[in-house]
C-alpha cells in the first residue's frame, strides 16, 4: 500500500504546487509580488479563506464563486491545479511502481570498465524531485504563453540555480550523460553545462524564426536540456516546434488550436520522454 499512500501524496502536493503556478501566471508577467498579498478575490479584494483556498475540491465546494461577493472564479484555476496533480502522479507512477523501470541505468566509469548505476529508493526519489521542478516550470511558462505574455527569464532561476548545483553532488540526476567518460563532480558539471547551453541556443533560433511573436521561448529549451539533456532537447525542442506550427496553421481552421503554447508540447514531450526514457535508449543509440 506504501507506493499508492506516496502516489496520492504526490498528487496532493501536485495540486498544491498548481494553486501556486496559478498566483505565478497572474502575477509574474506583470510584475507583482509572488507572496503578497496574499489569495483574494479580484473584484472584492477579500482574501481568500483557508478552507476555500484548497486545490480544485475548494472551488467545487464554492460552486465556481466567489464566497463573499459571488462573482465566478474562471474554471482555468481548478483545471491549472488538476492538471498539475495529474503531471505529479505520472511521474511518480512511472518511477515508484516500476521500481525506476523507466529510467535508463546511469553508466559509472569505474577504473578500466564501466557499471551502471541501480535506481535505490533514495535515488528514485531524488529523480522525481527533479523531474517535477521541470515540468512545474514548463507548465508555468506554457500558460503563460498561453495568455499572450512574454515568459520573464527569471520564473526558470530556481530551476536554473538547482539544475546547474545538484548534479555535481548526485549525477545520477542525469541518467544518459552528456560525454559517459568523465568521472566524479565532473561528470555532473559536463551535464548541466552542455544540455544548458544546447537548449538555449536551440530555444533562441526558435525564438527568431518559428515563434518569433513569444518573448523568452528559450527558456523551456534550456532547461529541457539542464534537466534531461542535451539528447532530449535536440528531439523536444524540434518536435516542439514541429507540433506548433502544426496547431499554428490548424488554428486558421479550428481558432481553438491555434492557441496551444510552444511550452505546452515542450511540456507534454518532457513528460513522455521522462515516462518511456529507458525505451527510448534501447531503441536509438543516438539517445544514449
Amino acid at each position: 500500500m506504501l507506493p499508492f499512500v506516496v502516489l496520492l501524496w504526490l498528487a496532493a502536493l501536485g495540486g498544491t504546487i498548481g494553486s501556486f503556478l496559478n498566483v505565478v501566471v497572474y502575477r509574474l508577467p506583470a510584475g507583482k509580488s509572488l507572496v503578497y498579498p496574499g489569495s483574494h478575490c479580484p473584484v472584492c479584494k477579500h482574501p481568500i479563506r483557508w478552507y476555500d483556498n484548497v486545490p480544485v475540491f475548494g472551488w467545487l465546494a464554492l460552486g465556481g464563486r466567489c464566497r463573499d461577493c459571488g462573482v465566478p472564479i474562471p474554471k482555468r484555476y481548478p483545471l491549472v491545479e488538476a492538471t498539475t496533480a495529474l503531471v505529479f502522479l505520472i511521474v511518480g507512477a512511472a518511477a515508484l511502481l516500476s521500481l525506476g523501470g523507466n529510467l535508463p541505468p546511469r553508466p559509472v566509469p569505474v577504473g578500466d570498465t564501466t557499471i551502471l548505476l541501480d535506481w535505490t529508493t533514495q535515488r528514485l526519489a531524488g529523480i522525481v524531485a527533479w523531474h517535477l521542478l521541470l515540468l512545474s516550470t514548463l507548465l508555468a511558462a506554457a500558460f503563460i504563453e498561453y495568455d499572450g505574455n512574454s515568459i520573464p527569464w527569471r520564473l526558470a532561476w530556481p530551476a536554473f540555480a538547482v539544475g546547474l548545483i545538484a548534479p555535481v553532488a548526485w549525477p545520477f540526476l542525469h541518467p544518459v550523460p552528456a560525454w559517459p567518460t568523465w568521472p566524479g563532480l565532473l561528470a555532473g558539471v559536463v551535464d548541466g553545462i552542455v544540455g544548458f547551453v544546447a537548449g538555449l541556443v536551440l530555444g533562441l533560433c526558435i525564438g527568431r524564426t518559428a515563434a518569433g511573436h513569444i518573448g523568452g521561448i528559450g527558456l523551456g529549451p534550456a532547461c529541457v536540456g539542464l534537466f534531461l539533456g542535451w539528447q532530449a532537447a535536440v528531439i523536444l525542442a524540434g518536435s516542439a516546434t514541429l507540433a506548433y506550427l502544426a496547431t499554428r496553421g490548424l488554428g486558421k481552421f479550428v481558432p481553438s488550436c491555434g492557441r496551444f503554447p510552444f511550452h505546452g508540447w515542450l511540456a507534454l514531450g518532457s513528460l513522455a520522454w521522462i515516462v518511456c526514457w529507458r525505451a527510448l535508449v534501447e531503441w536509438g543509440s543516438f539517445f544514449g
